[in-house]
């Protein structure tokens, strides 16, 4: 199993612009994927659901965890998840999970 991480900058827009940083991830079947929303100011619905269905659907990642992101924007990828049926492998925190 792998992990990789994608850090989204403040605007994202558009499927094509999600199927490149996708690409850049070099993704494997059954990665885990940390999306770092903290620098995220927008994001429209058309990216997310890109997003989503290349990480999950396409990548067949074991996960995509979106970290900090605005909370419309967590909305249209959870709605994005449903709606592709793999809502059981995304999940959305507000926050980097702290070491213990």
């Amino acid at each position: 199993m792998t992990a990789r991480t994608l850090q989204l900058p403040r605007l994202v827009a558009g499927r094509d612009y999600a199927d490149d940083l996708v690409h850049t991830l070099g993704l494997e079947p059954d990665a885990e994927v940390v999306v770092d929303g903290t620098a995220l100011l927008s994001g429209t619905p058309s990216f997310a659901a890109e997003l989503v269905q290349q990480v999950l659907v396409e990548g067949k990642a074991r996960s995509l965890t979106l970290i900090g992101a605005p909370a419309d924007f967590v909305d249209y990828s959870s709605t994005a998840a449903r709606d592709l049926g793999v809502a059981e492998r995304f999940a959305a925190s507000e926050q980097w999970p702290t070491a213990v």
